[in-house]
């Protein structure tokens, strides 16, 4: 068995041995002489005196040799080391981690998973030495956390633990602890992580197995809870048009193990139901439910989805918001005259405007505020317009190249690769027809009968000539139409935020009839109604903390207000201008889930909608056992897994991480040597 010392220095106490041995090896007793008129049978008496005197001194010697060496191994504090070999240091750093998300609101005998957490969390610092160093680490990763405390401050912020919105993974979670431990200045680093961990967050196989830090996972138990949620919602069409019919798509999950069936579903826009239905969820599964409504007026919509669901309440709620606009600004840049197909089209529809402009008559200043630019039959592409386009591109902007047979290709060569496109290689003069289609594509969808789709003879576009390309691009693009030579026709790359369609035909083309064939009005319009810088519906507190806007920009000393009247809150997030708009960031400043105005001045210029973090709604949970084997499987011999009651964690943590100390027994010892020793001299007489 290998013992070891926490302080070995006393060891050289162990010399006061020599000082009942000095004393019994000099016995100072006096005798008197009495005299006997036979001493034959004294002599005998003697003898036998003699040596259980003898005996005697040798055991009381003995006890207190023993004595003493156990007292002088108590100052030492002799320990037997942990299975890890772990040396107990003057000073240690430990990290704990006490998880405050949603789902440690759970109701237990002894409180809510968080009250216990917190227990443990204390009982677990009181094992460690007063002079150790603390860091408390919350799911809310609040820099001032990353300093380490004292055992009594650490012990003092506990208190303060509030449930938060905020939701971490495990691999996040070992980081950050790494990254305060390693400024510790400490020899000695732990880390400890008090959670339930759930499945979503014990990414195991996520976490750096290189790390030095001891890791010790302590699972708080929970009780998995059957729970619905709404995991997210979206349109089916990319613009919602005022008074038209419109569908949202909603995901909602269920986590139990058993089948929810008629769960109530609402749609709210603001504060007005449009839309109600039921919904049947699998269990472990989810159903993607669609409703119609009518957006009635124009600007920004606040809406709720709402399920019915109890217990877990917290993610019954989908806040989003969408911008309903009375037109979309198109521009066709033209070389020469305007394009009597696109007039055509667009000059009976209401909604779109298309707006037509000499390539030499450009006024880049208004390229923005265009949902789709086309680029109709241009011979060159000037550097400046390039630099502009892909300006555009870059915010989210659609633009649709539609080349002229006879095109400058170095120039086109030079704007193409510039976005990440392979370009034109040249011209073919060849009769040929378009044979494939990708019908499963949105743009695409309701143009062709079921009879078209499975595979009966279609009248496709044809065309005498059609560019080709060089190697592929860097974004890699869609072919949407392709010739029967292999050519594509029409091809969709996505770029920065935006998108670019691609024609190897021009429009006016007289060896072609795309422009003159009944599919070039569905294929056109699709491109424009799936236009536009589509911002997201909604963004998750804690996780989403920055908000892209491209048609913001401020000037001098502007700021920006979050406000939700409702909730009394009033943000003011730092922003940036990036040259194309304003990026903000919020920076945990929301904490509750709602619709919020971005207001500048009094101008309200979006409303951004907050949800809560649906990585919380999944209330299953790895036990002790499971952890085990996943730490195993994914290389972690730095991470112990304890598991039992919480009167008993601190007792297995610091046997696990300090070793079993021995000093209690040695004053055990000392005591009991020193009752041998009072006993042999009162009651062995001589």
């Amino acid at each position: 068995m290998n013992v070891s010392f926490v302080s070995p220095g006393f060891l050289i106490a162990l010399s006061l041995i020599a000082i009942p041995i000095v004393i019994h090896l000099f016995n100072f007793r006096k005798f008197r002489k009495v005299y006997f008129t036979n001493v034959k049978f004294l002599k005998e008496l003697r003898q036998e005196t003699t040596s259980r005197s003898k005996l005697k001194h040798l055991l009381v010697l003995a006890s207190r040799i023993l004595a003493v060496t156990f007292l002088v191994l108590a100052f030492a504090q002799p320990y037997i080391p942990a299975a890890s070999g772990t040396k107990i240091s003057s000073q240690r750093a430990v990290s704990i981690f006490v998880d405050n998300s949603f789902s440690m609101e759970a109701v237990t005998r002894e409180g809510t998973l968080l009250d216990v957490a917190r227990k443990s969390a204390k009982d677990i610092a009181l094992s460690y030495h007063p002079s150790d160093q603390f860091q408390l680490l919350t799911g809310d990763f609040d820099p001032v956390n990353q300093r380490m405390l004292s055992r009594e401050e650490f012990l003092a912020a506990l208190d303060g633990i509030k449930i938060s919105t905020s939701s971490r993974k495990l691999s996040e979670i070992i980081e950050r602890q790494s990254e305060a431990l390693s400024n510790s200045g400490s020899e000695e680093n732990s880390a400890i992580v008090l959670s339930d961990f759930q499945k979503n967050m014990a990414d195991l196989e996520s976490v750096n197995n290189q790390t030095s830090v001891r890791v010790n996972l302590i699972p708080v138990t929970g009780t998995e809870v059957a729970n619905i949620s709404i995991d997210s919602c979206w349109f089916t069409q990319p613009v919602i048009q005022p008074n038209q019919p419109s569908e949202l798509n909603i995901r909602i999950k269920n986590t139990g193990q058993l089948d929810a069936s008629a769960v109530p579903v609402r749609l709210t826009i603001n504060g007005v139901q449009k839309a109600v239905a039921a919904a049947d969820v699998p269990s472990m599964n989810y159903t993607d439910l669609t409703l119609n409504f009518t957006a009635g007026s124009t600007g920004w919509q606040k809406a709720v989805v709402t399920v019915t669901d109890h217990p877990v309440v917290f993610d019954d709620q989908y806040y989003f918001s969408f911008k309903v606009t009375d037109y979309a600004n198109m521009l066709s840049i033209n070389s020469g005259t305007g394009s009597p197909y696109l007039n055509a089209l667009f000059e009976k529809t209401g909604f779109f405007r298309l707006n037509e402009v000499n390539e030499m008559q450009i006024d880049y200043s208004t390229l923005l505020s265009n949902a789709v630019i086309f680029l109709n039959e241009l011979k060159s592409i000037p550097t400046g317009l390039s630099a502009e386009l892909k300006k555009y591109v870059k915010n989210g902007g659609t633009l649709v190249v539609v080349p002229d047979s006879a095109i400058d290709l170095q120039s086109y060569a030079s704007f193409l690769t510039g976005l990440g496109i392979a370009p034109y290689s040249g011209f073919i003069q060849n009769e040929d027809r378009v044979q494939n289609i990708a019908t499963d594509d949105p743009l695409f969808t309701g143009v062709f009968s079921s009879l078209a789709k499975s595979g009966e003879t279609v009248d496709l576009p044809k065309t005498t000539g059609y560019f080709i390309q060089s190697g592929g691009g860097s974004t890699g693009g869609e072919v949407l139409m392709r010739l029967r030579s292999g050519t594509p026709f029409l091809s969709r790359h996505l770029t920065e935020n935006g998108q670019v369609y691609l024609f190897f035909n021009g429009f006016s083309n007289p060896g072609s009839n795309f422009s003159r064939h009944a599919i070039f009005v569905p294929v056109i319009y699709r491109i424009a109604l799936s236009s536009g810088d589509q911002p997201p519906l909604s963004w998750t507190i804690g996780k989403n903390d920055r908000i892209e806007l491209t048609s913001l920009t401020l000037t001098g000393e502007q700021v920006l207000h979050l406000i939700n009247t409702e909730l009394g809150i009033d943000a003011i997030p730092g922003h940036r201008s990036t040259g194309t708009g304003t990026v903000l960031t919020v920076n945990n400043q929301i904490t509750q889930a709602g619709h919020y105005e971005l207001r500048k001045g009094d101008e309200t210029v979006s409303v951004p909608s907050f949800n809560f973090n649906r990585d919380e709604s999944d209330l299953r949970f790895e036990d002790a056992e499971t952890l085990r084997e996943m730490a195993a499987k994914f290389g972690l011999p730095s991470f112990s897994i304890l598991d039992g009651n919480p009167e008993a964690i601190s007792g297995k943590f610091s046997e696990i991480n300090q070793g079993t100390r021995l000093w209690k027994y040695c004053i055990m010892l000392v005591l009991i040597f020193l009752v041998i020793e009072t006993a042999l001299l009162k009651f062995w007489k001589q």
